[in-house]
């Protein structure tokens, strides 16, 4: 490859990187709480969805570490996340009282309302893109996010 040519893909990826960033960016869905709207980013509705069968009392609860790794996000942004779902009344933050280093999230009642419409809503958005590129580049772009998350691990 000449080099000009690999300057030119370099320019390209990278432009590449900030448009997926757009997209992802304004994947968010429309949440209704009596006279207050609210709009939640796709991840905020995920890490809801995780932890909406946590309680107090379980030993199998999911943890900031769960979330992390099924985000792919720092364990600073989900805790970045857990701040603004717990501002907008959608999840509380507990102190484990048996080991008090361990943090237990639960969702509030409003966040056990919500994370079923939210997720539904979220869950049509994905299905209109899947039908949008269809099934087989919808597989292709997910085989080469996962191969470039795996470049991106090595580099």
């Amino acid at each position: 490859m000449m080099d000009d040519d690999l300057a030119a893909l370099k320019d390209d990826l990278v432009e590449s990187f900030f448009c997926l960033k757009r997209i992802i960016s304004s994947l968010h869905v429309e949440a209704n709480n009596g006279d207050e709207k609210c709009w939640l980013s796709m991840a905020e509705v995920a890490l809801m969805k995780d932890i909406q069968d946590n309680t107090v009392d379980s030993a199998n609860n999911a943890n900031i570490t769960d979330i992390q790794n099924h985000l792919h996000i720092s364990k600073a942004g989900v805790s970045k996340m857990l701040g603004v779902l717990e501002k907008k009344g959608y999840i509380n933050r507990d102190i484990d009282k048996n080991n008090r280093r361990n943090l237990i999230i639960t969702l509030t009642q409003k966040g056990h309302d919500a994370v079923n419409n939210l997720y539904r809503e979220s869950d049509e958005q994905l299905t209109k893109i899947i039908r949008q590129l269809g099934e087989a580049d919808t597989k292709k772009f997910v085989k080469y996010v996962n191969k470039l998350a795996d470049a991106m691990k090595t580099v």
